[in-house]
């Protein structure tokens, strides 16, 4: 039987995997920071498939630069199946969360807002901020509903992004 081009079977794409393991085990391997920052952006040279699945394994590098890098580079891709960033959003940690948000709110795609909506009880103020601000970069009814909503959180940075993010995509007015 033949491969499917998508398929698991399909010989380049499991050398792709198996390229995108080596290089996520060898930047986790890497302790220096500014290290794993020039082996990430030697990968981006590469203009490889499978350098977005080492970019999806970098999200929760805790380095500040290394996460910019990879939310720019992420939101830049062309197809990039925003499925596959999901299940960050429910167990990593709080920056990881907001890094996905980013993302989302780059790739301004409405079937993310009910995986977003998932997260507007977050315990983290960051990510409900950025949850808010990532909604009104989406956009549409279903995400002013969820901004409206986000008004009346219990931390006045939440609010005051939500009523920011409203005023960006309605014309509703706060005074």
């Amino acid at each position: 039987m033949k491969s499917a081009p998508g398929d698991g079977n399909n010989p380049t794409r499991r050398e792709g995997k198996k390229m995108a393991s080596a290089a996520l085990n060898k930047l986790r391997s890497t302790a220096d920071k500014h290290n794993r920052l020039a082996i990430l952006k030697s990968l981006l040279d590469l203009q490889s498939p499978w350098t977005t699945e080492v970019l999806i394994g970098c999200l929760d590098d805790p380095y500040e630069t290394i996460g910019m890098l990879v939310v720019r580079e992420l939101g830049a891709r062309e197809g990039l199946d925003i499925k596959l960033l999901f299940p960050r959003l429910s167990k990593a940690p709080w920056y990881v969360k907001n890094r996905v948000l980013k993302i989302l709110g780059i790739k301004k795609n409405p079937h993310s807002l009910s995986q977003i909506e998932s997260i507007l009880t977050d315990p983290n103020v960051e990510v409900r901020r950025t949850a808010a601000l990532t909604l009104g970069q989406i956009g549409g009814k279903e995400a002013l509903a969820l901004l409206a909503r986000m008004t009346k959180d219990t931390n006045p940075f939440v609010r005051k992004a939500a009523e920011k993010a409203l005023q960006e995509t309605s014309d509703l007015r706060f005074t």
